[in-house]
């Protein structure tokens, strides 16, 4: 099951998950992206990650989770919708400190990534898309 035929997401109802549930969220994710090479695949596994943590920990809680497809070049747009309308904050953590480097890991490996409120909802969708065209990836394999 590929996401993003015809650029159509897949979704992964968040509703009542905690960061506990990251694993779970995790193996969903690796066996929808299972053709996709393994550096790349590591890549949206660990953005995936960074975002849904961090609608855990500053969001309020998340709500949804989109994978999509892009074809060309090979890319997987992630979007996790959260309870808050707080953009995120890229900070840059003291040497000593224990967190505070997600959102660099998430601008590091993405090709480009973003935030965007829905108020009426009272939520907010961080998003980031991911290609596997970067120097230290394999292409893509095709099904």
């Amino acid at each position: 099951m590929n996401p993003g035929n015809g650029g159509s997401p897949l979704s992964f109802d968040l509703h009542g998950t905690d960061s506990t549930h990251l694993a779970a969220i995790r193996g969903w994710a690796a066996g929808i992206l299972g053709d996709l090479g393994a550096p790349h695949r590591e890549d949206v596994l660990l953005v995936l990650t960074e975002i849904a943590q961090n609608a855990y920990q500053h969001g309020g809680g998340a709500r949804t989770l989109l994978l999509t497809r892009l074809a060309a070049p090979c890319e997987v747009r992630i979007d996790v919708e959260d309870n808050s309308v707080v953009p995120p904050r890229m900070r840059t953590p003291e040497p000593t400190t224990f967190g505070g480097r997600g959102l660099f890991l998430v601008d590091t490996l993405s090709a480009a990534w973003g935030s965007r409120d829905d108020l009426p909802a009272n939520s907010k969708t961080v998003w980031a898309r991911v290609r596997c065209d970067l120097e230290h990836q394999e292409p893509c394999r095709r099904p």
